[in-house]
């Protein structure tokens, strides 16, 4: 188990990455998001965290201790509390990309802050594998620290 939740791991920094480059490139002439919902703390300390997080995880590999075993799994939850602010701030508002999404009609065509964010060109595809490794991550370290898996 501990070698298919380092490459989890491996997949989670990946994708995260990946995602991560969008919001880097808000407001920067090479891109058209010219902004990001996300908060510049969370944005900076979710990527910090999650390289952390490996990092006590391959301790843990390296020396089969129960404490890092532990330790992963604490950092594992700590970082998702900043990847639940990301996900909420790259998941909610318009479904649309190029204009705000009406509320009430041609009365009311809704928040143009919407428009043009970083977030909303994240693909779904690697938002929905992100939150699902996400999930084996906290599972399988959960497990691993309490023994029941190796």
């Amino acid at each position: 188990m501990s070698v298919l939740l380092t490459f989890a791991f491996a997949l989670q920094l990946i994708v995260g990455g990946y995602m991560y480059s969008f919001v880097l490139a808000a407001g920067q002439r090479s891109s058209n998001a010219r902004a990001t919902r996300i908060p510049d703390l969370v944005a900076f300390a979710h990527p910090i965290a999650a390289l952390v997080t490996f990092s006590v995880w391959i301790a843990y590999v390296t020396s089969d201790r129960a404490g890092f075993a532990w330790a992963s799994f604490a950092a594992v939850l700590v970082t998702a509390s900043g990847g639940a602010v990301m996900g909420v701030a790259t998941l909610r508002g318009s479904r649309y990309v190029d204009r705000p999404e009406p509320h009430r009609g041609v009365l009311d065509p809704g928040d143009p802050s919407e428009v043009r964010v970083a977030e909303k060109q994240i693909p779904l595809v690697s938002i929905a594998l992100h939150g699902g490794t996400f999930l084996l991550l906290a599972v399988g370290t959960f497990l691993v620290a309490l023994g029941v898996l190796d």
